[in-house]
């Protein structure tokens, strides 16, 4: 996953089930029982004049209620419409009715339907308390969330807001993730850092979603400078692996390599790498490139061992090489092999039995040599031709430490054929010459035993 993937990905999901969380019908408020939110809007001065409930309509909605306790939905239904039926319904009566059908509507998981009686609500909304009706703005908001209509549940979000005495920090941070989901990421870092702000002087926790929508408000906005403030912050208070490879790559960015490296070593060492298997294999690889071979065989060795990284073709090269630049020649061989197996990669079985002959394995020279020139034969690039010459000449030179004389002629003589030029021709000759003075001088010794 890209830095930027990784990044975006973690606050919405949160923020979303933090959403859900506050959804919650509005209640009953409006009839007259001794609700805390009833007795609350009898506190705030209304010039709005209520109709009163008849006596009549006011047994119907506790029969209502009653069935509701018992979950008895369609009976309460039933008993809702029925009195909404009768003649003479006023219109606060009506929007008492239609709270309490809203309310069956949660309970049976029909949001769409919870909406519409909630706008019926507010068809009626002269003959409500206005607090109430404030109230049903903010949920009308909360559930066109949920239905995705992002329009709508700002609509009623810009109607509200300045409507309402008080802001808490659980509007704030719904404001804050519906203009996320809009894209308005200005105004979803500016109601995020809001939210920040009413929780801290409220005493409340800090949620570490509200960081998140800002640190992926500012990853969108290409802020990279914000992005580092925001991770690291997170890291302080939060300090999750994610953060610490999230904060390398902002590093990475905004060109403080050294940083970046820093930060990455400091993820590795604390094992924080070991569920990234390609940031385990690009940590090795920056090693390789800081000239620090030996660490990055070392990374690559481990992740291997631990089954953390897939054994590939180019994870085992970059494994090899690494080995190879720290001059570990011995421990190269195998990762390179196991690379050139797969890849039938001519360039690499040359090397490797360069590798091989350098640590006297000439027998294993020779057959590595042998896979590099079967390979070379084939490719008409002029490097490969250039190698099958070199291959040839060396597996030659492996079969003379081999005592392997006449093989050794063989593959000088193939040699010469190969060689174009006067300079190559007399390479060739240069070994052809060496395998008689190493043929005349194991003769001699043969001679004298």
């Amino acid at each position: 996953m890209s830095i930027k993937k990784a990044i975006k990905s973690l606050p919405m999901a949160i923020a979303t089930a933090a959403t859900l969380a506050v959804i919650a019908p509005v209640g009953t408020p409006f009839i007259g029982l001794d609700t805390a939110q009833a007795q609350e809007a009898k506190k705030k001065k209304s010039t709005r004049k209520v109709p009163a409930l008849s006596l009549d309509f006011h047994k119907k909605i506790t029969k209502g209620q009653e069935a509701m306790d018992e979950k008895n939905f369609a009976e309460a239904k039933k008993i809702i419409n029925d009195a909404l039926g009768r003649k003479g319904v006023n219109n606060y009566e009506k929007a008492v009715a239609y709270q309490y059908l809203a309310n069956i509507a949660f309970e049976e998981e029909q949001p769409r339907e919870a909406i519409r009686y909630y706008e019926q609500i507010l068809d009626v909304r002269e003959q409500i308390p206005e607090q109430l009706e404030i109230s049903l703005l903010f949920n009308l908001a909360q559930l066109w969330y949920v239905q995705e209509d992002l329009d709508k549940s700002l609509q009623y979000l810009q109607e509200w807001e300045p409507r309402t005495e008080i802001i808490g920090v659980t509007q704030l941070q719904f404001i804050s993730t519906v203009h996320y989901s809009k894209s308005d990421y200005p105004k979803a870092i500016e109601y995020a850092e809001r939210t920040i702000t009413e929780a801290e002087t409220a005493g409340l926790e800090v949620k570490e979603n509200w960081y998140q929508i800002i640190l992926s408000s500012y990853w969108e906005l290409g802020n990279f400078a914000k992005v580092r403030d925001t991770l690291e912050l997170l890291l302080i208070n939060w300090p999750k692996p994610g953060y610490w490879t999230q904060l390398a790559g902002v590093y990475g960015e905004l060109g403080e390599d050294q940083t970046s490296f820093s930060v990455t070593e400091a993820a590795y060492k604390q094992g924080f790498l070991n569920d990234k298997p390609q940031q385990l294999v690009n940590h090795a690889q920056i090693l390789l490139s800081r000239n620090a071979p030996i660490k990055a065989a070392w990374v690559l060795r481990d992740a291997f061992k631990d089954e953390l990284v897939e054994k590939s073709a180019a994870n085992q090269k970059t494994l090899g090489q690494a080995y190879l630049l720290a001059a570990e020649y011995k421990d190269a061989v195998e990762p390179l092999s196991a690379a050139a197996k797969e890849d039938a990669d001519g360039s690499l079985w040359f090397q490797i039995g360069q590798v091989l002959a350098q640590l006297d394995r000439h027998a294993d020279a020779t057959v590595a040599f042998q896979n590099a020139i079967d390979i070379d034969s084939k490719d008409k690039a002029s490097d490969a031709k250039k190698r099958l010459l070199s291959a040839t000449m060396l597996k030659g030179t492996s079969f003379t430490e081999l005592k392997k004389f006449k093989e050794a002629k063989a593959e000088f003589a193939k040699a010469r054929r190969l060689a174009k030029d006067a300079k190559d021709r007399r390479t060739v000759k240069q070994w052809e010459d060496y395998l008689k003075v190493e043929e005349e001088r194991e003769k001699i010794l043969a001679d004298a035993s």
